[in-house]
């Protein structure tokens, strides 16, 4: 090895050293914040996609008091915004991290939505949910976070990506997802909306969330209705239009969920 390669080979050995260090103080709990600021600007100086991933983790930890924590993700926020699009790959590759079903997204996604295009925000949701797909998983909220983020977006790609979460493994991300659709308010979803309606296996809870939906989107029940009926939570029944009115008697009333 020529002295020009060890010095280079040493160079990156104590980078790595370095980035390694960094990342354990950015997510430093304690103190006054001095280590976690000086990891902040480490990575803001390094740049590229390193210090971009580097500066993302500082979103995976929350300090006291809290109002010093919101103050310092906004700088991080700030200053990742201000590198622009080419954050993204850091954001994709932190939404499908291995630990990824455990890291909070919320302000990852902020980032993704300031600097990205819809276009190349909505791929890169896509994709994690994916991954994802819809079977069991011990912590939904990530998976309730992009689904909800994905249908803020105007982009044709968004409701066939929507609608499979509908058959989700945890009804948490079944109401989002039915949620989201609701605000989309497309009718393309009618359909998957009543075969989930009609299904034997759909709690009562999610068959009330759906005829509501229904009801508000004015949809009727056309090439349903026999099954529909049968499946309607008490206090709901289908008109002559073939359009669902009433409401859930069993409803949990805002003075229920208080008292819980």
């Amino acid at each position: 090895m020529s002295l020009s390669s060890w010095l280079e080979d040493r160079k990156k050995k104590r980078l790595s050293r370095a980035i390694t260090r960094h990342k354990k103080k950015i997510k430093t709990k304690f103190g006054q914040g001095e280590d976690r600021f000086r990891a902040v600007n480490f990575f803001k100086d390094l740049g590229n996609l390193e210090g971009y991933q580097g500066l993302l983790e500082r979103f995976m930890v929350n300090v006291e008091p809290s109002i010093k924590d919101e103050e310092e993700k906004q700088v991080v926020f700030n200053t990742l915004v201000g590198f622009g699009a080419e954050v993204v790959p850091a954001i994709e590759n932190y939404l499908n991290r291995k630990d990824a079903a455990t890291v909070p997204i919320t302000w990852p996604l902020k980032v993704l939505d300031a600097i990205a295009g819809p276009e190349e925000a909505v791929g890169v949701i896509m994709r994690a949910l994916e991954r994802m797909g819809t079977s069991y998983t011990r912590e939904p909220e990530r998976k309730v976070l992009l689904v909800s983020q994905l249908a803020e977006y105007d982009d044709p790609r968004v409701l066939p990506a929507l609608l499979p979460f509908l058959r989700d493994h945890r009804d948490e991300v079944q109401l989002e997802a039915l949620d989201a659709l609701t605000r989309k308010g497309d009718e393309n979803a009618r359909e998957a909306m009543l075969e989930l309606l009609v299904d034997p296996e759909t709690p009562l809870r999610l068959r009330a969330s759906i005829a509501d939906s229904l009801q508000k989107l004015g949809l009727t029940v056309k090439g349903y209705r026999k099954k529909v009926e049968e499946a309607l939570p008490e206090g709901l029944h289908v008109d002559r239009s073939g359009r669902i009115k009433g409401r859930w008697v069993n409803a949990p009333s805002e003075n229920d969920d208080e008292e819980g």
